[in-house]
């Protein structure tokens, strides 16, 4: 009988390891981890910059130049290693255009402190000193420009470097 006790407690013992092993599972943890946003852009409100009455005979891309009006607080960056882009479909003759939708002879070009700035492309800037953004139209080479309204969009967008 000590022999029958001793074969079935090593059975109990051998299945309850084998029902250890059959037991276990693969857990999965999921979360999100967000970064400190670097900068605040315009208090968060959409930037606009009206254009207002264009001679279509004057579009050359100097004409109307106008500077976009926004904010930029940076305060909470932890570094000044900061790249910014405007995001936006191209005009087409010129993939460095700000399209406007129902042309397709005039573009919007962008300038970042005096200098173009293409779209969709990146441009570092220092936090100490917010970027001078301006827009001005560019119409394609020996082309008419129908008269009308007209609105061109994109986002601006601020990146760590």
């Amino acid at each position: 009988m000590t022999v029958a006790r001793t074969a079935l407690l090593a059975m109990l013992l051998g299945g309850v390891s084998s029902t250890d092993a059959a037991e276990q599972q693969v857990v999965t943890i999921k979360g999100v981890v967000y970064a400190a946003i670097p900068c605040v852009i315009n208090k968060n409100t959409p930037i606009s910059a009206p254009f207002g009455d264009v001679q279509t005979a004057g579009i050359d891309g100097h004409y109307k130049t106008i500077t976009l009006d926004y904010s930029l607080d940076c305060t909470r960056s932890a570094t000044n290693e900061l790249r910014m882009q405007v995001r936006g479909n191209d005009a087409g003759f010129d993939t460095t255009l700000l399209m406007v939708p129902g042309y397709d002879n005039l573009g919007v070009a962008l300038k970042k402190d005096g200098s173009r700035f293409a779209i969709n492309t990146w441009a570092d800037f220092d936090t100490n000193r917010q970027p001078l953004l301006q827009a001005v139209l560019v119409k394609r080479q020996n082309s008419e420009i129908k008269a009308g309204a007209f609105k061109a969009s994109a986002t601006l967008v601020v990146d760590y470097r």
